[in-house]
């Protein structure tokens, strides 16, 4: 392979084009693509609307995988890529799926002293402040009424699509 071929590669690649690459490494930050001779960087933001830890939750080394170009520096022969934005983003209609008022069910992700980030489904999760667990008691600390994992019944509070926030109350009856 000569060194002008990844060069001549990037001239025929475009923004928004849709390509398949095969998964070379991954990083904690992401994974790279080879696009036939040219890589590029799939940012962990990139890859899914639901939160990862770790890029591996999605990819293996080897994996096929179909990706957007998002981004492309023809100077420093760069490109960017994405794997979400070929999905449809659930927040484009959360206020819709999640009115105010409504009673639903969720699995907590994460307790933090401050609540509990619920996700109400993939790529969508509310915070339950500690303030509106309905306990009738102060809580010193959400880990105190709820633990990771568990199944909720909360209701919506408020829906703030355009921040990506959904405020949660904690049902009584859990």
């Amino acid at each position: 392979m000569s060194d002008k071929q990844p060069s001549n590669m990037i001239n025929h690649l475009r923004k928004g084009q849709i390509v398949d690459g095969a998964v070379k490494r991954i990083k904690r930050y992401g994974a790279f693509i080879d696009l036939g001779g040219l890589d590029g960087l799939l940012h962990i933001t990139n890859m899914s609307y639901k939160r990862l830890k770790h890029p591996g939750e999605v990819v293996k080394v080897g994996d096929v995988v179909r990706v957007q170009i998002l981004q492309i520096d023809h100077e420093m022969q760069r490109l960017w890529l994405g794997m979400k934005q070929l999905e449809s983003d659930p927040w484009e209609r959360a206020s819709l799926r999640y009115p105010i008022g409504a009673r639903v069910r969720g699995v907590v992700t994460s307790v933090a002293k401050y609540g509990a980030f619920v996700e109400l489904e993939t790529g969508i999760e509310g915070l339950a402040h500690v303030a509106d667990m309905n306990c009738g008691t102060h809580l010193a600390h959400a880990s105190e009424i709820v633990s990771n994992c568990q199944e909720v019944a909360v209701i919506v509070v408020q829906v703030d699509s355009d921040k990506r926030r959904i405020r949660l109350a904690l049902c009584s009856d859990g």
